[in-house]
Formats: structure tokens, sequence, C-alpha cells
């Protein structure tokens, strides 16, 4: 397995990009934050995910490109919220909102590779990546440890996290990989020739969501919390649409949000299982690549990239639409919603969240 010196933290903390390849995929996850900087499908040649040529970029970058979301992924209506009998707050991030846990997540924390992880086979490889987040420094109750197994087996790489909490408290974890099936090199760059206005982004995949349920925002994108139908609106993609297409049609209704940033349910609290199943979410594709994304969790956030403005590696244009999210995770502000609360923990016990992406490269390459 090889491994990159990728220097040092604002806070002097050494940081290395690590390398896990099949004979189909190529895959660089950096120990900062847990994050995939590069996601190669080598029979195309083509990355399929956005990010930064250097450590600078993702510490100056703030669309958490491929990191690890945690504590709490998505938003804290009001950036508050109470567990055991007592409230917890928040400095606000996002409107009144906290978004992702705020500054001292496990987006920035420097991992480590946990001793004798580190696994290579035929056609396989595996490693796994470890951190504790402090109640003092995120201030949500008990401390959480948390460990990442990642794994390249064939044309699939899967994600499973473990985390436990000193006391009761609340984890919400997820992946956040913008997924473009072009190739981020696809992209314009800055400084560079454009060809047209949509030069790369993804308004050219099409879409397929298993879930039929999504859940309505109230104010500042918070959810009702009420299970709605998809049927015969904007955010019914049970059959394979065209995303551009989609963004145009419904226009209207997604102004507020410059695309989708919604959250799909794939099973209603009611019915979870003590050991969920992998489910599928659904998939992207292009004219010779599909990405199929499966995991554990209850739901899903779909975002389009709406607010992407940003100069990733090789001086690539990141702007609206130029990357697309699959988030599997529990319902946003889940804590804040009786019916839910999905995310807490108890104390000391073990806790699991899977995620996988399947690639099929299609015809004959």
């Amino acid at each position: 397995m090889k491994r990159y010196d990728w220097g040092k933290t604002r806070n002097g903390e050494a940081v290395t990009l690590y390398e896990l390849e099949t004979e189909v995929l190529t895959v660089r996850i950096l120990n900062r934050g847990a994050t995939i900087v590069d996601f190669i499908v080598k029979p195309l040649k083509r990355n399929i995910v956005l990010g930064y040529d250097s450590l600078q970029g993702y510490e100056q970058g703030d669309a958490y490109l491929g990191a690890t979301i945690g504590r709490v992924a998505n938003r804290i209506g009001g950036a508050q919220c109470e567990i055991a009998g007592k409230t917890y707050t928040w400095q606000p991030n996002n409107g009144p909102n906290l978004l992702h846990s705020g500054a001292r997540s496990l987006s920035f924390a420097v991992w480590h590779v946990v001793p004798n992880s580190e696994q290579t086979g035929p056609n396989y490889a595996k490693l796994s990546l470890a951190t504790t987040l402090r109640s003092v420094d995120d201030g949500f109750p008990g401390d959480l440890r948390v460990k990442l197994q990642v794994e390249l087996i064939g044309a699939e790489l899967r994600l499973t996290y473990q985390y436990m909490t000193s006391e009761d408290s609340v984890v919400n974890i997820t992946g956040h990989s913008y997924f473009n099936l072009n190739g981020s090199d696809s992209l314009p760059q800055m400084n560079g020739p454009m060809m047209d206005a949509e030069q790369g982004l993804i308004t050219n995949h099409e879409l397929q969501l298993e879930a039929s349920q999504y859940l309505p925002f109230g104010a500042d994108q918070i959810p009702t919390g009420e299970l709605a139908s998809v049927e015969d609106t904007p955010f019914d993609f049970r059959t394979w649409q065209s995303v551009g297409e989609a963004l145009c049609q419904h226009h209207a209704v997604l102004t507020p949000y410059r695309g989708y940033d919604h959250h799909y349910v794939l099973q209603a609290p009611t019915t979870l299982q003590a050991k969920p199943r992998l489910q599928r979410c659904g998939a992207f594709r292009v004219e010779d690549l599909t990405l199929t994304v499966l995991t554990d969790a209850p739901g899903f956030q779909l975002y389009t990239g709406n607010w992407l403005a940003d100069e990733g590696r090789n001086s690539e244009v990141y702007e609206s639409y130029s990357g697309i999210c699959i988030e599997p995770q529990f319902a946003p502000n889940d804590i804040n919603m009786p019916a839910f609360q999905e995310s807490l923990t108890k104390a000391q016990a073990i806790y699991e969240r899977r995620i996988v992406y399947v690639v099929d490269v299609l015809g004959n390459v």
C-alpha cells in the first residue's frame, strides 16, 4: 500500500495520503478528515470525485469535499437540542442552525492508522483509521471514539464506521463525496477555455433513487417531521431521470435551495431493525459508467452541489452542479423530532454505519 506525505496542518499535525488499489479502482484517502481525495476508475482512467491536490485546499475549502461528516451530519435546528434532560447549544454556522457539527468535527480531525489494519491481496485492499472527539472540544455529551474501515474489493468501495460514546449522546456519521461520472477533469479550468455553460457538469447524469418518501422542509431547511410521498412531486426519482431536466423542470420549487438538498427516507423510524441490512439508495449513470450507492442507514441526503464555488485539483472550476452527493444518514435534526431520534446513542454501546459504492463500467473498454 502506497502512502504519501501531505505536509502538516495549521496546528502542526502530520498528514498522510494512503492509496488503495484493485484491478478496477484506485482510491486515495487522507487521514485529515478521513477524506476521499481520489476515486479513479482505472479502465476509463477517470477520477470521479471532486477534490484538491494539496492539504491547503482542504484547510481552506468549506464544501467538505470527500470528508467524513460528524459527530452529527446535516442540520441541528436552532443549533440546540436536549439529551438526557440537558440542553446543549452551539454557535450557529448555517443561518440559525448548526451544520455538520461546526469547526470541531470529524471532518477536521487528523485520524491515525489502526495498527496492523493494512492488508492487500488479489483485487483487494483494506485500511482502518480511527480518532477520538472529546466532549470538551465539540460540545456534545461524552467523548466519541470512531473507527473507519476502508475496503476495496474489485469494483466496490466499502466504508464501515464503528463508533461509541462515553455518555448517552447523539451521533450521525456520513461520507460527503461529490461524484462527477464525467471525470472531474472534464470541468473547465481557471483561465482555461470553456466550451459551453454546462461543460462537465452533472446535469448530463441520470439518477434513480429507491426512496418513495422524503421529508418536506419547514423554515431554514429543517424538516417538519412529516413523511411525504414523492409521487407527483419534484422529488420522484424512482425511475431514471435526467438530473439537468429535473433541475430545469422544477426550478421554481427548487430555487430557494438552488437545487436538490433534500432527505429521502428508505425506512420509516418505526420499521428499523436491530441489525439494519444493506439496501440500495440509488444510482447515477452516464453513457459509459454507473455508480450505485448502498447503505444500512434509514435514509440519505441528495445534494446537487448547489453552493459550490471553489477551485479544485489542477485548477478545476467547481460551481453549482459540478458534483452530486448521496449521503446516507439519519434524518436532519432527528434529535429534535420525537418520532425519529434514531441518532441517540447509549454510553459504551457500539454502533455501525455502512456505505458501499459500486462501479459498473458499461460497454467495451
